[in-house]
C-alpha cells in the first residue's frame, strides 16, 4: 500500500503547503473494514456496524489503538457510485464494535473509508462496498465533468480554472462568498481551515487533503495531486457562521 501522509502542521496564513491522503483501491489494505451481519442494508438513516481489522497485528481494533486525526480517532466517508451522495462522519466505539450513523436515501452501490491513525502512527485509509436498496432511485453514473462553482444553502464556493495534470502537484485557490447578502465567516472544522475529498469516476481511489486559508478572510489554497488523468469529484467542507456547509464541485484533469 502506498505511504498515506496526513500532515499536522498549525494552519498559517503564510504556509500554503496542505497535506495529504491518498489511497487506491488496487492496493492491499493492512487495516480492512469487517461488516457486522450480513445481507444488503435498507437506504435511510442507517446504523453501519463494522469492525476495524489489523491484518498484521491479527486482532481488531478499538478506540485505544488509534490516536486522534484532526480532532477525531476515526473519519468515515461514505458516497454513492455516481457521486452525488456524501457523508463524512465520525464513528463511536462501545467497546467491542464501532458504528457510523449515515443519512443515504438513495439506493445503489455506496464506497465506505475508513481512515485514521494507528498508535504507531502509521496512517490508513481503507474501503468497502455496500448495496443499499429501498430507497430513492438509484442516481444515473454520468461523467462529472469539469464544474468549479458550486453552493450549500446560502454559501458558495468558487475553485480557481488552473489546469491539472495527472501526477503533478496542483495548486487551487479558492473564493467563499454568499447569495443572502451577507459576508462569510469562516471557522475551522475539525482541526483544519477546510475539507477537501477528492475521488475520480471508478470511485475506489480517495484523495483527502486540507487547504490552508489564504491571504483574505473568504479564500483558500489547496495543494493536492490526482494520480490519474479524468474527472475528479470533489467534496469541500468548512464552517460558515457556525453551520457545516458541504460543497461539491468537480474538476478534468488531463494527461
Amino acid at each position: 500500500m502506498k505511504k498515506i501522509i496526513f500532515g499536522f502542521a498549525a494552519v498559517a496564513f503564510s504556509l500554503l503547503i496542505s497535506d495529504q491522503s491518498h489511497a487506491h483501491g488496487d492496493e492491499e489494505q493492512r487495516i480492512t473494514i469487517e461488516q457486522e451481519g450480513s445481507g444488503h442494508y435498507q437506504a435511510g438513516q442507517i446504523e453501519y456496524a463494522f469492525q476495524l481489522f489489523d491484518t498484521e497485528s491479527k486482532k481488531p481494533l478499538s478506540d485505544q489503538d488509534l490516536n486522534e486525526s484532526h480532532t477525531k480517532k476515526l473519519h468515515f466517508i461514505a458516497y454513492d457510485a455516481a457521486l452525488k451522495e456524501f457523508n463524512h462522519v465520525h464513528p463511536t466505539f462501545d467497546g467491542k464494535i464501532w458504528t457510523a450513523t449515515l443519512n443515504l436515501p438513495v439506493s445503489g452501490n455506496y464506497f465506505l473509508w475508513a481512515q485514521g491513525e494507528l498508535a504507531d502512527k502509521t496512517e490508513f485509509s481503507s474501503f468497502v462496498q455496500v448495496m443499499l436498496m429501498g430507497g430513492a432511485a438509484e442516481n444515473p453514473i454520468i461523467p462529472v465533468g469539469d464544474v468549479r462553482t458550486g453552493s450549500d444553502a446560502n454559501t458558495k464556493i468558487v475553485l480557481a480554472g488552473n489546469k491539472i495534470k495527472a501526477g503533478k502537484m496542483a495548486m487551487l485557490g479558492f473564493t467563499v462568498t454568499r447569495t443572502d447578502g451577507l459576508e462569510p465567516v469562516l471557522s475551522p472544522y475539525l482541526g483544519a481551515f477546510a475539507h477537501v475529498i477528492a475521488t475520480p469516476m471508478d470511485g475506489d481511489d480517495l484523495t483527502h487533503v486540507h487547504p490552508q486559508a489564504g491571504n483574505k478572510p473568504n479564500t483558500g489554497m489547496l495543494h493536492a495531486t490526482f494520480p490519474a488523468a479524468g474527472d475528479y469529484r470533489l467534496w469541500i467542507q468548512l464552517m460558515d457562521r457556525g453551520e457545516l456547509k458541504t460543497v461539491p464541485l468537480s474538476v478534468t484533469v488531463s494527461k
